[in-house]
């Protein structure tokens, strides 16, 4: 699932992953046109969408293909897996579920415009937004809606469920918040730019960017932002939450750690280039991309370096840790494993 778990914290659990990697690329895979799809694992599969328009299952070790679905127009929605099943948007349109093991779909839904959003998963129910301003709940066997709701804007973020509530912002800068179960509003915050990223719940805290530049956290049993941090540029990534830090990057590149509940600065990264790349997390090391062609490792605690590895390519997608691998998907159209 997009950024790790349901909570969209972007941590692997400390159970799936106690690998010390050092960053050595281990398979590289040409795909014929631009990854910008974060891949998902399924087995020893790696599934994710490009910008050709399929959607791909490549084996981890050997980085053969095992299946191909083509879709109507570009996949950049990361998929979600669950019970066998794939779920993952088109730019045609189109929610698809899809059987992991084989590539066949099970069912489609269609939407009024391009979907960027990346689902999310709860009750039987998947959640994901559409550039036609609707945050649609589908029924994960039957591919029938259960309710949507208008938010009056392009929803390009994407959704995270928690305690019966769908958190989900649109691009007019709105964040709503919306009972799952009936699709009814509950609350919303109102910030300064599209919030095009998934946010993540952490203790009973909201945690969410914009591209207004700033971080926000919210507490929500009051309904209510408690803090902003302003980073000074626009800001694409989702935060990552751990450890009572909240970790994300900007396009200048400075990557921040701040603590999850002031909001004060704890330690500040500067990349080379931008970072569209959502940082996960395992094990004390927090990974991310960067436009200067480099998978970033850094310690969670002091923000050090603990290596860079050259990968040839911008990386927009957030690196999934998947058993003793990273895997990075590049602009340019490469799979990268990494040891």
């Amino acid at each position: 699932m997009f950024r790790a778990n349901s909570q969209r914290t972007g941590n692997v659990d400390h159970d799936i992953s106690k690998v010390n990697f050092i960053g050595k690329i281990d398979l590289t895979v040409n795909i014929p046109d631009a990854v910008r799809s974060s891949p998902a694992i399924f087995n020893n599969s790696i599934i994710f969408g490009s910008n050709n328009g399929n959607i791909y299952s490549m084996d981890l070790y050997s980085g053969k293909i095992k299946w191909t679905f083509p879709t109507g127009n570009w996949v950049v929605s990361s998929p979600a897996i669950v019970d066998g099943k794939v779920f993952i948007g088109s730019y045609d349109s189109k929610m698809y579920c899809l059987d992991a093991g084989t590539g066949k779909m099970v069912w489609k839904f269609t939407t009024h415009n391009s979907i960027h959003s990346s689902p999310a998963i709860a009750d039987g129910i998947v959640y994901f937004g559409s550039n036609d301003g609707f945050v649609y709940a589908v029924d994960i066997k039957t591919g029938w809606q259960k309710w949507r709701y208008k938010t009056e804007r392009a929803v390009q973020g994407s959704p995270v469920v928690s305690g019966g509530v769908v958190y989900v912002g649109n691009d007019e800068g709105k964040l709503f918040a919306v009972d799952a179960a009936s699709g009814k509003l509950k609350w919303r915050a109102i910030v300064g730019g599209a919030i095009v990223s998934a946010p993540a719940v952490k203790d009973g805290h909201l945690y969410f960017t914009s591209r207004d530049g700033k971080i926000y956290c919210a507490r929500i049993k009051h309904q209510a932002v408690i803090w902003n941090y302003d980073s000074k540029a626009q800001i694409e990534t989702s935060p990552l939450v751990e450890d009572g830090r909240v970790v994300f990057g900007n396009i200048k590149g400075w990557v921040t750690s701040l603590n999850a509940m002031t909001g004060s600065l704890v330690w500040k990264y500067k990349a080379n280039q931008s970072v569209f790349s959502s940082p996960a997390a395992s094990s004390g090391k927090i990974f991310f991309g960067t436009n200067s062609d480099v998978l970033v490792c850094l310690d969670e605690k002091t923000g050090n370096v603990v290596w860079r590895a050259p990968v040839n390519s911008d990386v927009l997608t957030t690196p999934v840790i998947a058993k003793d691998r990273i895997v990075v998907a590049g602009a340019d159209g490469k799979i990268y494993t990494l040891k």
